[in-house]
Parts: C-alpha cells; structure tokens; sequence
C-alpha cells in the first residue's frame, strides 16, 4: 500500500473506531438515565405514595427501609440503583403538583459539603491552599493570622456561631439581640456588617485545639470562594457543581424557588425569620453555611457524583473526609452511621447519610421534609 494510501486508510480507520466509541459512551449514559430503577424513571401515583425495588438482592436492605415514612420526600439507593422511594400524599405550593423527587427544598446546613467541595476544587486548580492563613483574605480580622482555611472546613477555628452562639458573635442581648437578627433573616445585614461584628467577637479557644460547630466558618468560605475564583458564591456552585451533576433543580441564594409547603410557622413569622409563605428571606446572609436548595433527583446525583471521584480528586477526598475532632468538611462520621450531616432551617430538615457497603460500594439515605 502506498504511503499516501496508507495514511488515509489509517485516518478513516482512527475516526470510524472515535466515532465509535463517543457512540457506546452515549449509549451508556442514556442507559443509565432511563434505568427502571432510577428517580428518573419512577412515578409515584395519587394512591401509590411509595415505591420498592422488587429486586430480591436488596431485601435485605429493604426489610430496614421500605416502611420508612416522612414529611416530605425520602430515598435510598446505591450508587447504581434506587431501592425505595417514599413521598407523602400532599401536593407543592403551586396547590396541584403532588409532592414527589422532584420536590424543591431548603436543605439548610447540609449546604455544607458543597461549600467545602468548592474549596477543594480551588485548591486543585492553585487558586488556595488550605493551609493558607484567613488574613490573607481578611486582613482587618484581628485574628486572622492565627486560622487557615484548614480550620474553617474543620470547624476548629474558635470563631463563634452568628447564630448559635449570637450573645458573644454580636456581643449583645435581649431585644438588642433580636433586632439584629431580624436584620440577618431578612437580609439587610450585609457583608461587611458581618466582618466588622465578626472582628469584634472574642475567640472561644486556640484555633485547632477543638472543635465546636459554628456557621460562620462556612459563611467565611463562601466569601473566600468568591475572592479567590471571581465569580459570585450562587455562579460558581450552578457552574462547578451542579450543571456537572445533572443537578435541573438546584439553586443557591434564591429563595422563589421553593416548591415544598411549609406547615406551623406562626412562631417563625413573628420572630422574623420567615416571609408570610413561611419561606426564608435571607439567601445572601445564608450562602456558604446554607442557601441551597435542591430536591432528591439531584441530591443523590451530587452524592453518587462525590463518592465515585467525579468532582474532586482522590487526595481532596482524602481531606473531605478526614474526621478531625469530630468534623470532616460539611460532613461528620460516626462508625455506625458512615458520612453524614443534617441540615434545620426555620420551615424544611434534611438528612444527607452515606453508607460505606462491601457489596454495593455504598448505600445513600436522603430525606427532605417540612418542620
């Protein structure tokens, strides 16, 4: 064959076997996505709330799960398959939509993980280092030298709770303390109120020589997030995280797309922590510790996505998972209970637990539910 032949004879060889293989990679994907046993595929029905996997291989995890109920949405799965589904018989805000997956919540503190996700991503891109003390952020912070970035995924900063521990955050009490947090519900304290209180606060201890959890850590890293790639908390999330995840119902700092009902919110309301539709009113002061919202499909998505290396490589994982004191970074570990965090916002609760499983690589519970 000739040269010239051959060259060409190669090339239409090279591109046929490319086009190929991008084919079968389409293919899978699309099997994947309308597996029978997928959120995707599974419709709950007005008189069937609930759905089983009729797999015999998962009775075992079945007899624990399949009579599990809540206010709300629930699942469980492993990273190939969803094993139950549950959604109770009630309907969204738009007052027709039954309640189901694809129901939009507040997830509260179990905002967390993504916040420390995107830290990791910056980190393997050389935009930080965990390592890096917060001064370098905050210069006006008095203590600013003495906290890396380390610190505040792990909870062990000293740096106390804008809402757990407000009295000492905001050195203040009484009604004084109450019209400041109605402030910071509906979003009128802005961010550089919050540093210049913050700046005041004492610290509880030496930075790294405990762990208490406190929210202000991860609101500091959403403006870290924000520093260091440019782009606001809510844009870096929707292009980092949740379009590679598939994730079509997620949102930070937004707060009109809720889709679930809250319920008994009258105490709420007159504290001045919730709109008159019992809905959050304070996305900008909630970003980094709080803010997203999202619905089963897309949970288990970011979940499976975490936990099979798709987002952060396996050294980040390593440092995500790693339990100093108590705390990994927007997750906690229990040997019983694997990987997990709750998340309690004035009207919706979260669970977010995560399984290591020897047989099915790991098994996910998710519930999101009204309170």
């Amino acid at each position: 064959m000739e040269k010239s032949k051959a060259i060409k004879f190669f090339t239409k060889v090279t591109s046929a076997i490319l086009v190929l293989s991008i084919l079968f990679s389409l293919a899978g994907c699309a099997k994947e996505e309308k597996s029978q046993y997928s959120l995707q595929a599974i419709q709950l029905t007005a008189d069937e709330r609930s759905w089983i996997n009729p797999e015999e291989k998962y009775a075992g995890i079945l007899a624990v799960y399949s009579k599990k109920k809540c206010k709300g949405t629930l699942v469980v799965a492993t990273d190939e398959d969803v094993l139950f589904l549950y959604a109770e018989d009630a309907v969204e805000k738009d007052g027709t939509t039954p309640v189901s997956q694809n129901t939009v919540f507040d997830i509260a503190s179990c905002t967390k993980v993504f916040t420390a996700v995107s830290i990791l991503q910056l980190q393997e891109k050389g935009k930080l280092n965990i390592n890096d003390t917060i001064d370098k952020y905050f210069p006006d912070y008095q203590y600013g030298s003495q906290i890396t970035i380390y610190n505040l995924l792990h909870m062990n900063s000293g740096i106390p709770d804008y809402l757990n521990e407000s009295e000492i955050f905001f050195l203040m009490e009484g009604e004084e303390l109450d019209e400041q947090m109605r402030k910071v519900y509906d979003d009128s304290f802005t961010d550089q109120d919050f540093l210049d209180t913050m700046n005041k606060a004492p610290l509880l201890y030496t930075p790294g020589s405990m762990m208490t959890y406190s929210n202000t850590n991860y609101r500091l890293l959403a403006f870290i997030i924000e520093k260091v790639s440019k782009m606001s908390y809510s844009d870096y999330l929707n292009k980092y995280i949740f379009k590679p995840c598939g994730m079509k119902n997620s949102y930070s700092v937004r707060v009109d797309k809720y889709t679930y009902v809250p319920i008994n919110f009258e105490d709420q309301l007159k504290a001045g922590g919730v709109d008159e539709h019992g809905y959050s009113m304070s996305p900008n002061n909630e970003r980094g510790d709080g803010g997203v919202c999202t619905c089963l499909t897309d949970f288990l998505a970011f979940d499976r996505a975490l936990f099979a290396g798709k987002l952060l490589k396996e050294d980040s994982m390593e440092i995500l998972l790693k339990n100093d004191k108590g705390y990994c970074c927007g997750l906690m570990y229990d040997n019983n209970l694997g990987y997990s965090h709750t998340g309690g916002g004035f009207t919706a609760s979260t669970h977010n637990y995560i399984y290591d499983n020897e047989k099915y690589g790991h098994i996910y519970f998710i519930s999101l539910e009204h309170c």
